[in-house]
């Protein structure tokens, strides 16, 4: 796999973990124990962070030149399809992690609703990554050659991340300490 792919496989099976974090904070809270809203938050704030910032503009980048590729005309619906969705999911992202703040700022909202809510965001991310996993990332790396390789990484920053790389204390304390606390799950 080429060092790029490799990167992004990488920030999936990160976001995997996230998500498997999220889960579990789901079932504690469907189950009526004390759910931790300050780490969704933290979580959902590095999601919308890391997504925006990083890794879907290095998607987007390898997959513009990828896509306008004669052998890859015949995907164009997958293209738009993923494209869109990066946009979808970052919204949801922010959406959701608006609806924890509320509720932690004394917001009326029934349990069910703040479950349901994060089930959605975590079924669509997994969807994604699925997508990208199993279709989109072989399809591009057939359709690129050395040369495309090369250009794309001179061209895409490789911006750090800020939880599983070069942790940020300031900003996602709780999470960094929480990944610490829980390496082995």
């Amino acid at each position: 796999m080429r060092p790029l792919l490799e990167k992004l496989h990488k920030d999936h099976i990160n976001l995997a973990r996230l998500l498997d974090l999220l889960s579990r904070e789901l079932d504690a809270l469907s189950a009526g124990r004390e759910a931790n809203f300050d780490l969704k938050i933290e979580m959902l704030d590095y999601i919308e962070h890391y997504a925006e910032q990083s890794h879907h503009p290095t998607e987007d980048q390898i997959n513009k030149i990828a896509f306008r590729k004669k052998s890859m005309q015949a995907h164009k619906a997958l293209y738009d399809r993923i494209s869109k969705e990066h946009g979808d999911l970052i919204g949801l992202a922010r959406t959701y992690r608006k609806t924890l703040e509320g509720a932690m700022q004394g917001e009326v909202l029934l349990r069910e609703e703040v479950e349901t809510r994060g089930r959605e965001f975590v079924a669509l991310q997994r969807q994604h990554i699925d997508l990208e996993e199993q279709e989109v990332f072989p399809l591009v790396e057939n359709a690129l050659n050395d040369k495309d390789w090369e250009k794309l990484e001179g061209q895409i920053s490789h911006g750090e991340d800020p939880l599983f790389h070069r942790q940020d204390f300031n900003r996602f304390r709780s999470l960094i300490d929480y990944l610490k606390a829980h390496e082995d799950e």
